[in-house]
């Protein structure tokens, strides 16, 4: 009974898991740049009481894994001159607070001190992982197809552009940014798109029947933890009655 109870608590653990980390997923299926997470199960067999009858092992669910789908979402005109989209691999590098991140949100602008900036008003780097400045006075800024930034037909910067050899390296690190446990290598030719924005690679529709099917496994190991834990109370007082 005591591992019935374990693997059903086992189970609701791991449920619980999956459900915040499907439940982000579609919290963000609109948000530019997200890269969904998953979730991967490891299960393993543990041995129970070697005189009961039957199966004497018992398979238990835990160590849930989350992983990253870094697969391109689609991309959206937005007619900003300030939005960029990554047309292939790669990541904008963004000077924050703490260190460098990683991004595929290219929703920017420029701040009174004429850097461009994230939505959160970090410094965008370039392809030399120094700031971008251009002059808000000097006109529209244009970008080539492949991230040179132009005004009045004079470059000002090379939109940075970095890519990683193994983007397991990469970890989230909160407001749609990414960590990385290695360097990067700024992109040789990236090709950019001006005034486009990467969508969200959720699939809302999939996301929200994931969802529902693992908040229905969570409510029937809920049952069932409960029913062993009810004949488990009852064995008990049976045992107590007849002493």
């Amino acid at each position: 009974m005591e591992n019935a109870i374990t693997a059903g608590l086992a189970k609701q653990i791991v449920l619980a898991r999956a459900l915040e980390t499907t439940a982000n997923n579609v919290a963000n299926q609109t948000t530019s740049g997200f890269k969904a997470d998953h979730i991967a199960f490891r299960e393993y067999l543990t041995r129970v009481d070697a005189q009961s009858t039957g199966d004497p092992t018992i398979s238990l669910v835990v160590d849930p894994d989350t992983y990253t789908d870094f697969a391109a979402g689609g991309l959206e005109q937005s007619y900003r001159d300030l939005d960029f989209a990554i047309d292939g691999d790669g990541f904008f590098a963004i000077e924050t607070a703490a260190g460098v991140r990683y991004t595929r949100d290219g929703r920017f602008s420029v701040n009174a001190y004429g850097e461009l900036v994230t939505r959160d008003g970090a410094q965008v780097l370039d392809a030399g992982g120094a700031p971008i400045l251009v002059d808000p006075e000097a006109g529209p800024v244009l970008a080539t197809p492949d991230g040179e930034l132009q005004q009045n037909a004079t470059p000002v910067a090379q939109l940075g552009v970095y890519r990683f050899d193994d983007q397991r390296q990469l970890r989230k690190a909160g407001d749609n940014m990414f960590a990385a446990e290695a360097e990067p290598t700024a992109a040789i030719a990236p090709r950019m798109r001006q005034g486009f924005i990467e969508t969200s690679n959720v699939n809302p529709v999939a996301a929200m029947t994931d969802m529902i099917e693992i908040m229905r496994a969570y409510e029937q190991a809920a049952r069932l933890t409960e029913t062993a834990n009810e004949l488990e109370r009852q064995a008990i007082e049976t045992l107590s009655s007849s002493n």
